[in-house]
């Protein structure tokens, strides 16, 4: 009797190794005339933490490449890239031990498909990411028109506007979830939903008994117990904002900050409180709002520039080099405080960018959350007294 549960240990041990060996396979080319000539992959463990150096790499041969993973559960793996063209392009997707997958992937997408679980993933993707292209070529659409009108007109038709994006948010937002139902049995379209669509829950509460009982199983409680730890952090971060927020609010005096770049330190104290209204700027040279707001900021600055005004960039969460490219292609003539990254966001409980905020001579907040004309406003009657 020993001997046979002994032997049937053995066969189910030899089983769970040969399943743990089974290794996923890619096969991916080059498309549309782009070029790169390595690709470097990233694949996280088995809580989902991604690697800070690469997992491996591969050289592409004639356009393409083919690699295998082996694997003892599902992972969540990046294939990263330098195009020829100086872009970098990123490709996400689930490794699943036993699966093939096929990509193809030019300068700015790619495309998975291949074996069942992968032409599931591939539909998913389809009827997801083409419904969430549609509505962001909608929201394009309303940013150009609402750019070309006045501001009484585009107080008039901003209700409107955002009625009917909502109204299109609305309808994206059943075509996904309809998908979801009908579709509920398929390992690749749960697993898509669950990383790429952000949605645990549905994924997870909602997916056949199946599906989420099965091999991807693992790989959803991990993306749960993940997104659960992102929220926690989220709130903590929210409530730590609100409460630098207050704490720097209208008629506080200013919190300084510092932030070091190529061997020098900068202060806020350099410019503010030091007997001039200082209009501060947190931006990005990645933040399309707070580059539109820029010119604004520049006609503001060779207007009432002088020993009462001054206008101050402050780099927020963004790299110096990208800084100082989009500073010479803007054209800004402001000083600038390098490399903030979080010094000053977390000093005034900044969540979003742009947030322009107008300091007194003696450092006292005036304003925060400026914007378009209201910024000449405030700085046209403040310098008049």
């Amino acid at each position: 009797m020993k001997q046979r549960i002994f032997l049937t240990a053995m066969a189910s041990f030899a089983m769970l190794s040969a399943t743990a060996q089974k290794p996923c396979k890619i096969d991916a080319e080059l498309v549309n005339g782009a070029s790169t000539e390595k690709v470097y992959i990233f694949i996280q463990d088995e809580k989902g933490d991604t690697p800070q150096q690469p997992t491996d790499s591969v050289v592409l041969k004639k356009g393409k490449f083919s690699y295998k993973a082996n694997l003892t559960g599902p992972r969540v793996a990046y294939f990263t890239a330098t195009m020829s063209n100086g872009k970098p392009m990123q490709m996400q997707t689930l490794l699943v031990p036993g699966e093939s997958a096929k990509i193809t992937f030019d300068e700015r997408s790619y495309f998975i498909d291949g074996s069942k679980f992968y032409a599931e993933w591939n539909a998913a993707d389809k009827v997801m990411s083409e419904s969430a292209v549609k509505l962001s070529e909608f929201v394009s659409d309303i940013n150009a028109r609402l750019s070309q009108m006045s501001e009484e007109e585009r107080n008039e038709k901003l209700p409107a506007l955002r009625a009917e994006f909502e109204a299109k948010s609305k309808e994206r937002s059943k075509l996904v979830s309809d998908y979801f139902d009908a579709h509920k049995g398929d390992e690749g379209c749960v697993a898509y939903y669950a990383l790429i669509m952000n949605d645990d829950d549905k994924a997870i509460n909602e997916s056949s008994e199946e599906v989420k009982n099965g091999r991807i199983r693992p790989f959803l409680e991990m993306l749960r117990e993940k997104i659960k730890a992102q929220m926690e952090a989220y709130e903590k971060a929210r409530k730590e904002a609100e409460d630098a927020s207050s704490a720097t609010g209208e008629g506080k005096m200013f919190v300084d900050f510092e932030a070091e770049y190529d061997g020098k330190v900068q202060k806020l104290s350099d410019y503010v409180g030091k007997g001039k209204y200082v209009l501060v700027d947190f931006w990005a040279s990645w933040c399309g709002p707070c580059k539109a707001e820029i010119p604004n900021l520049i006609e503001i600055y060779n207007k009432y520039k002088g020993d009462k005004f001054e206008v101050l960039g402050v780099a927020t969460w963004d790299q110096p080099a990208a800084t100082l490219k989009s500073i010479e292609q803007l054209g800004i003539p402001y000083p600038q405080i390098l490399n903030a990254q979080k010094a000053g966001s977390d000093a005034y409980g900044i969540l979003g960018i742009p947030q322009i905020i107008l300091f007194g001579p003696d450092g006292t907040i005036l304003k925060r959350n400026l914007r378009g004309s209201a910024i000449e406003e405030l700085v046209q009657k403040c310098l008049e007294k």
